[in-house]
């Protein structure tokens, strides 16, 4: 797929459109799941790795890649897993599959944010890179790839750039239903979301929020910047970044896009790409308890 870009899209997240264009990734409606191994994280058979589709391939079964690991793909692969983990005595078989380029780096986050995992499943770390098992086809600029499959073919195909437990979950809860032979669309407090309530915005503090991303970033990203500018720049960016979440976030989710999109070169200077870089992959988010309004999903 491609992305629409503007001059100052690490400056505002906002200016970035995604085309009409179809996107694809992973085996289409009517296509076979084939057999691929994965390591799995947790439990006697901990570092072994496994065939992921064993005892699944005749029945119904639920599939979630997770490209990347963010609050937003975190809560909705919490919630399905949960879901589908009520569905077991229905013959629902789910399995949950990281992909990464660092496995021991993914194995020794999962040890930390294990709390924030689903029940139910046992998460395992793809070996094939970020990209996965290659006869799936899965594309690597996904957030999450969501296969519901059975009898040994796919149902139903969803590949989410921006997962959204309230535009996704129903879609993806009714193709487990009519999987299971029900043509049902269960709610989202059926599939266990609990709805926050509205909070109040404050339109002045995202404004000045927004005014200080700018004042920090532009510095490191200013194409006339000396190397010694850039480090200078981005000391400060990582020392409030280290008080001050909304802007980690901010920063990572700049960072990410960038870089997945392939067109770092057009950023900064090559010591400001390096920094970019950087930032995507450790400014990552953590999964945090519910009580964290992006989260969503019940407690496990």
């Amino acid at each position: 797929m491609r992305f629409i870009w503007t001059s100052s899209i690490i400056l505002c997240l906002a200016s970035v459109a995604v085309t009409e264009e179809p996107i694809f990734s992973g085996p289409q409606v009517g296509e076979e799941i084939v057999p691929f191994e994965a390591r799995l994280v947790f439990g006697d058979s901990a570092g072994k790795d496994v065939d992921v589709l064993e005892n699944i391939k005749d029945g119904p079964a639920l599939l979630v890649f997770v490209h990347q690991v963010t609050r937003p793909s975190i809560a909705l692969t919490r919630l399905l897993m949960n879901y589908a983990n009520t569905k077991t005595d229905e013959g629902l078989r789910s399995r949950l599959i990281f992909l990464t380029t660092d496995p021991t780096e993914t194995e020794a986050w999962f040890r930390r944010a294990r709390h924030a995992l689903p029940v139910g499943v046992a998460p395992m770390v793809s070996m094939d890179g970020v990209e996965g098992p290659g006869s799936y086809g899965l594309d690597r600029k996904m957030t999450l790839t969501i296969l519901v499959a059975n009898q040994g073919k796919v149902v139903a195909n969803f590949p989410l750039i921006q997962p959204s437990i309230q535009a996704d979950a129903p879609k993806v809860g009714r193709a487990i239903e009519k999987a299971l032979g029900r043509d049902l669309s269960p709610t989202l407090a059926e599939m266990g979301f609990a709805a926050r309530p509205m909070e109040s915005r404050n339109p002045t503090q995202s404004s000045e929020q927004e005014g200080i991303y700018r004042q920090m970033m532009s510095p490191v990203i200013r194409k006339t910047a000396t190397a010694e500018d850039v480090d200078a720049a981005a000391e400060k960016v990582e020392k409030f970044a280290a008080k001050n979440q909304w802007f980690k976030d901010h920063v990572y989710k700049a960072a990410n896009l960038i870089v997945g999109s392939g067109k770092l070169s057009n950023y900064g200077t090559a010591p400001a790409q390096v920094y970019l870089k950087k930032w995507a992959k450790e400014f990552a988010f953590e999964p945090v308890p519910e009580s964290d309004d992006s989260a969503g999903a019940v407690s496990p």
